[in-house]
């Protein structure tokens, strides 16, 4: 799977708090699997706008992760995708989402 800065971003966000022992490793995993580097953050700018306290990088430096999920971890991604339908979340965290579960779909 593809993964660009922003939805690196949103996946730890969108992992619930509380799980199972199980659940709380296949969180670690995709935590250490989608992490940002020191090295990219700094060579894509990556920072907080003090102003507006939003993340910015230099989208024109941005390169797509290749992360292979495994198999559990994927059935993970698309149940927790399932339960975050009925929340109100921002329409570009719904882009995140509507990849995760399209990817855990196809598999």
């Amino acid at each position: 799977m593809e993964l660009m800065i922003k939805d690196r971003l949103y996946i730890p966000a969108l992992l619930p708090k509380e799980g199972t022992f199980k659940e709380f490793n296949l969180k670690k995993e995709i935590r250490r699997k989608t992490a940002i580097s020191e090295g990219e953050r700094e060579a894509l700018g990556l920072r907080e706008n003090p102003e507006s306290k939003r993340i910015e990088w230099n989208v024109d430096k941005e390169t797509p992760l290749h992360v292979d999920f495994t198999q559990e971890e994927i059935t993970y991604l698309k149940s927790v995708c399932e339960k975050l339908t009925n929340e109100q979340l921002p329409d570009d965290m719904w882009s995140t989402i509507e990849a995760l579960y399209d990817a855990a779909s196809g598999s």
